[in-house]
């Protein structure tokens, strides 16, 4: 049985339109599409649900005239997302992967991966990270398939787990058919299969393995980075109760729900079997279903590093009024720990140096941040993808502006969405 598809991260995107495709468009046709006008000095922005908006963009193209070719990718220009020279092959800043979750996706989701490559973008993937390249030089478009890439890649990964069984062969034959949303993989070079899927798809399968194999398996996440721990809101609550709960299943072990036995969690209101949510629990702090976070996440950022804050009176490109806030991070050499990826061995440290504004926002954000810091979410042990070396201190999802001016395909501004992002970022470690 399969799992219920889980929520997109980003509940709410927009779209900027300036006047002349909006006029072209009529705002008549953006009635019961669930999104939200506003107008602006000089555009509109539209605002929804990431597939309202994406049926929106779509529908601009289609409007504009081959005089005004780059009328959406105009309202961008502020954002530093500026159109190339026609003919030319644009590339924009890589996406960091992890090759077992890039792999369900290409095995799993292959007809959402295909979508990504409208209008004449390349997507190039490999074990360590994504590349967009747009194809006819209009850079908006693989700026586009790469925020799609990031959402449909954090949907995918959000609790992805691993566990490895002995299967024979004709158990094997009815476990792909009763289980089609787990990727499988076999190894000459290792004894057993190994089962990649949410927690409640290998739990279901782990229920139908008792009854028809022995139960042999050596249980891991993938958890290793903390890159899978991202966490969605419940679009709307359901209001269970204990009571509520009688002659439910549980969404884990498909049992009839005892009353005694319910856990009923306090803020999406999901409830489960207690055993059942002990087991996910252990695993990690949030609902198996929404994946609302219950505690604070900790990562794997090496513990000895510091972050320190200054203030300068100059402004960024888009924050005039503002002065700066500049972070500097800084993270030794050591040996790597049990939670990464190569216990026991040496690691390469790094400095890093953020921009902020100082407005209201900015100094929001960095609070932000400094919990981020905190909880060891903002750095991991890794590959890098600028440079290629393993074993070295990287980024962890996220995005940090490490330049003073370029646009967002530099590290820098102006990129007036960026805080938000960046919040978005931050909200989907539990950081709010």
């Amino acid at each position: 049985m399969l799992s219920p598809p889980l929520p997109e991260i980003f509940t709410k995107v927009s779209l900027k339109i300036d006047h002349a495709t909006m006029k072209r468009l009529k705002l008549s046709t953006l009635e019961g599409k669930s999104v939200t006008v506003e107008q602006k000095d000089c555009y509109f922005v539209a605002s929804g649900s990431f597939k309202k908006v994406e049926d929106i963009f779509m529908m601009c193209k289609t409007e504009q005239t081959p005089h005004d070719k780059y009328a959406v990718s105009k309202s961008y220009a502020s954002a530093g997302l500026r159109p190339a020279q026609s003919g030319s092959f644009t590339q924009i800043e890589p996406v960091e992967v992890d090759e077992t979750v890039l792999n369900y996706i290409i095995e799993k989701k292959s007809m959402e991966l295909d979508k990504l490559k409208r209008n004449a973008v390349s997507i190039n993937l490999n074990k360590r990270h994504v590349t967009f390249s747009s194809l006819t030089g209009e850079t908006i478009h693989a700026q586009f398939a790469r925020e799609q890439f990031i959402t449909l890649y954090q949907k995918t990964a959000t609790g992805l787990q691993t566990r490895t069984y002995n299967v024979d062969p004709e158990n094997m034959k009815r476990l792909r058919a009763e289980f089609p949303d787990l990727l499988v993989n076999t190894s000459k070079y290792k004894k057993g299969v190994t089962l990649t899927g949410s927690f409640i798809s290998l739990e279901r399968c782990e229920a139908f393995l008792n009854g028809t194999a022995k139960r042999s398996w050596q249980h891991q996440t993938l958890n290793k980075t903390k890159h899978y721990d991202t966490p969605y809101k419940q679009p709307e609550a359901q209001e269970n109760t204990i009571d509520q709960a009688i002659e439910e299943t549980c969404p884990i072990c498909l049992d009839t729900i005892n009353k005694l036995e319910c856990k009923v969690l306090p803020k999406c209101k999901h409830c489960f079997c207690k055993d059942c949510l002990k087991r996910a629990f252990q695993l990690k702090s949030a609902c198996p279903i929404c994946g609302e976070i219950y505690g604070d996440l900790t990562g794997t950022q090496p513990k000895s590093g510091t972050m320190s804050v200054t203030k300068d009176n100059s402004s960024l490109p888009g924050y005039e009024k503002y002065g700066t806030i500049v972070i500097n991070y800084y993270l030794p050499s050591g040996l790597q720990g049990a939670e990464h990826p190569n216990p026991g061995k040496t690691y390469q440290g790094a400095s890093r140096i953020a921009y902020l504004p100082d407005s209201t926002e900015g100094r929001k954000v960095l609070k932000l941040l400094e919990r981020a810091f905190n909880q060891r979410l903002t750095f991991t042990i890794g590959c890098s993808s600028t440079t290629g070396m393993n074993n070295v201190v990287t980024w962890n999802d996220i995005h940090h502006k490490t330049s003073r001016s370029g646009g967002p395909t530099h590290y820098g501004y102006p990129d007036p969405d960026y805080l938000k992002r960046v919040q978005e970022e931050l909200k989907a470690k539990g950081i709010y």
